[in-house]
């Protein structure tokens, strides 16, 4: 059966992996999302917020928890890149708009297609 990340506010559903972060399954299919530190728990800007299945995700990491307090956020709140999931998630991008400054990730994808 067939695991998905759905993010109603988009009308999207993304195909889930326990090996993949979120932040990578969402940047694959063209998800509008921010990051600058490329999936190291440094900038906060692939905030998500986990509206229902945060049971099938792994636990925070300690860099994980520690970007999350320095940004008050809220216990169903999530940093993408450092989410996996092994079963159905629904999320809201919290960070969705484009980077204000026009910053543009160098970061992309980089894995099985």
């Amino acid at each position: 059966m067939r695991k998905t990340i759905r993010i109603p506010a988009l009308q999207r559903e993304v195909p889930a992996s326990p090996v993949i972060s979120v932040l990578n399954l969402l940047l694959q299919e063209g998800v509008p999302i921010q990051t600058r530190c490329g999936g190291r728990a440094q900038c906060g800007r692939c905030l998500i917020r986990v509206l229902a299945g945060a049971e099938s995700m792994n636990p925070r990491r300690r860099a994980e928890s520690l970007r999350l307090a320095t940004l008050s956020a809220a216990e169903d709140m999530r940093l993408a890149c450092q989410s996996y999931t092994r079963g159905d998630i629904s999320i809201e991008i919290v960070h969705s708009a484009p980077d204000p400054d026009g910053y543009k990730p160098a970061v992309r994808f980089i894995g099985p297609a």
